[in-house]
Parts: structure tokens; sequence; C-alpha cells
């Protein structure tokens, strides 16, 4: 019997000590998440550049914000939880302030049915867009209250979320005419949308406002796929388990953009010129236009492919670039033929964009009452600039 009690009592304690560990464990875990100043940059980066942390535009977001119902800063006033004008969003989209929050590990950057007349604020900019007024989309955005310029790397961790809304992280100058995408992801492989979903697409666009026209690469290269993920939402839900996509830009100089995915190289532009890796070779090539329009092939903007290596090379991209006539960032001049030269606030949100809708990829209301599929998550924000 003796025996016994000192077994029971030892289990008890083993219990105990199991559980103290467990807990202390997950708060070590927590401590222990990566330090976005000092974990390492993509490889191609560390050509010998020292790069400096910028403390005032970088975010771990491990602390807490809750949703308001008003516009509000957060983050130590890094962030606003809205777009940068009144705007509320493109196709069926609403932005709403409480679609935003910050749960001590991640950015949440929530989904819901737009409730019409009992909609939360602010009211709608323009309502029942697209003449769907039971289609609509609320949604979460934040803009930086800071802006970057080049010579600039910006890097997101992110969660796509798992339904047929863009999961954007992306730069916008002021006055919306230059525009960088970080990442720009379907994520939802609901019918009709399996195409875009398995993809992340990197890009920019040119715009010109008045009348508006928009310029973006819309070659095959600026969608980025990659095997055994044949859809971005269902891979980082998994299955309520997260997982985490980190994308990059280097917006090195005016005319000169590169592109990280997972902390590798994946295409850059530069000039007149383009580079992709593409199954695992690099083609380096460059656009034409016939009378005053790009040439297109397949159905995509043609590129005309001057080499194909097995590594990047940036001495062949401006061989490829001295070759060409035609600008890959900005071929009919919209900016003057300056390139992208304004600063550009930081921009992270949801959104129902109004070619999905017009084809009918959107979520239904059984997907936007899934609050763990139709969240996007961001771990973290991260800037660097070379030292000058």
């Amino acid at each position: 019997m003796m025996l016994k009690k000192i077994t029971v009592v030892l289990f008890c304690i083993g219990l105990l000590s199991f559980s103290f560990i467990s807990k202390n464990d997950n708060n070590h875990i927590l401590q222990e998440k990566e330090n976005i100043k000092t974990l390492a940059l993509p490889n191609h980066l560390n050509d010998g550049t020292e790069w400096e942390f910028q403390e005032d535009l970088s975010d771990d977001f491990n602390y807490t914000f809750a949703p308001s119902n008003q516009k509000t800063d957060f983050g130590d006033g890094k962030w606003y939880n809205f777009y940068q004008s009144k705007w509320d969003g493109p196709g069926t989209t609403y932005w709403k302030y409480n679609h935003v929050e910050v749960d001590g590990n991640d950015l949440l950057i929530k989904s819901s049915r737009w409730k019409g007349d009992g909609e939360a604020a602010p009211k709608a900019f323009r309502r029942n867009k697209m003449n769907k007024p039971k289609g609509g989309i609320s949604a979460g955005c934040i803009t930086s209250n800071k802006q970057v310029l080049y010579p600039v790397f910006i890097e997101s961790k992110a969660s796509v979320a798992n339904i047929v809304l863009a999961s954007d992280v992306w730069l916008l100058s002021p006055d919306a005419t230059q525009e960088i995408d970080i990442m720009e992801c379907y994520g939802g492989k609901e019918p009709g949308n399996s195409h875009f979903a398995k993809s992340i697409h990197v890009s920019h666009h040119s715009f010109i406002r008045k009348p508006f026209t928009d310029y973006q690469p819309r070659d095959k290269g600026a969608w980025y796929n990659r095997e055994g993920v044949s859809g971005w939402g269902e891979y980082c839900w998994n299955n309520g388990d997260r997982k985490y996509v980190r994308t990059g830009v280097y917006w090195k100089s005016p005319v000169h953009f590169e592109y990280y995915i997972d902390g590798e190289l994946v295409r850059v532009l530069y000039d007149k010129a383009v580079a992709t890796k593409l199954n695992g070779k690099w083609e380096f090539g460059y656009p034409t236009m016939t009378d005053g329009k790009l040439d297109k092939e397949w159905g995509k903007q043609k590129i005309t492919l001057y080499s194909t290596k097995d590594t990047y090379s940036f001495s062949e991209l401006e061989k490829a670039s001295n070759t060409s006539s035609v600008s890959i960032i900005d071929p009919f001049k919209f900016q003057g033929g300056k390139g992208f030269t304004k600063p550009l606030n930081i921009i992270i949100n949801l959104e129902s964009q109004d070619w999905h809708v017009k084809a009918d990829r959107t979520p239904t209301d059984a997907d936007l009452a899934n609050t763990d599929k139709n969240t996007m998550k961001v771990d973290w924000f991260r800037v660097f600039k070379p030292k000058m």
C-alpha cells in the first residue's frame, strides 16, 4: 500500500512538472519568435552590402490591438486601420475599421458579408457596388503612417486567407500613380478560382488617374507557381495549422525591382528587360511593341527570349536591356520616363476585385462565416535600407 501511495504521489508530481514545463515551453516558443532584425536576409542580398534595419517601418506584431469602430493608429503609430484615402475598396469591397486586429502574434485582416444599412464604420463611400447589394464584402485594410523610398528592401511573412479574395501586401504612392505589389494572392480554390489560387502575383502598376489608364507587366513570369502547391489559401490554411510564406521586393532604383519568395530570388525587372526563374532555369528577355501597342503571345504580354541560364546574372540582364527599346517598367511613359521615383505607402489588405466578381469568383455566405479560413494573417513585416 505504501508503495502505491508513493507511486501516486510521484505520478502527480510528474503531471504538475509536465504541465509547468509545457506552459513555460509555450512561453519560451512565443519569446523565440523570429527576430526580424537579425533574421537572415535572402542570400542574393549578401553581396557585401551593409543593411540597416528600419525600426520605424518594421513590425513583429507581438502586441495586441483590439478591433476599433473608428480610424485608429496602432503599433506605436506605425499603422492605421484603413486605406490611404476615403476610398473604401475595389469591386465589391467595403474596407471597415473593425476588420483589423493584432492578437499578440499576428496581424489579422478579416472579412465578412457587408451588411448594407447595418454596416460597420465607416459608411460606404459608394453603396451597392457593382449592383450587388447582397454580394458586398467587408474587409480589413491597414496603411503605414510613414513611406518607403528606394533603395529599400521590404519583406513580409504572411498566411493567405483560404477564400476567393485577394490577400495583398503592396506599396502605393499617395497620388495612386505608382504601385509595387509584394504579394497579391487569390487564395481559395472554390469553383472557378483554382487557376488563380495556385499563383502568387508579383507585379507593379504605372497609372494615369484621369482618364484611368493602367500598365502592368502581363507576361507569364508575373505569376509565381510552386511545385506541390495547388492553392496558396489551402497551403497556408493547412487544416487550421497555419503556414506562412515570405514575400519581398528590393526596390533598388527607379527602374530596378527584385522579387523574393521564401528568401529565393524569383524575378528581376530592370529598365528594358526582365529575368524570371521558370522551371528551375532563368529566362532573360525583353518586351516589344508594334504601332504603339505591346506585343502579345498566347493571350499574355510577349517577352522576346534573349538567353537562358542556370543561375541569375545581372550582367546578362543588362545585355538584354541594351538590346531592347521598350521599358519593362513604364513602356508608355506614364511617369514621364523617370521610372518609379515617388515615396510609397505600405498597405496590407483583403479585397474583392471587380474582374473576379464579374466572373462569379466571389465568396459565399458560408465562406465568409468561417473566420478561421477567411482571415489573412501577417506574422511580421520588415524594412531594410542599404547603408549609403
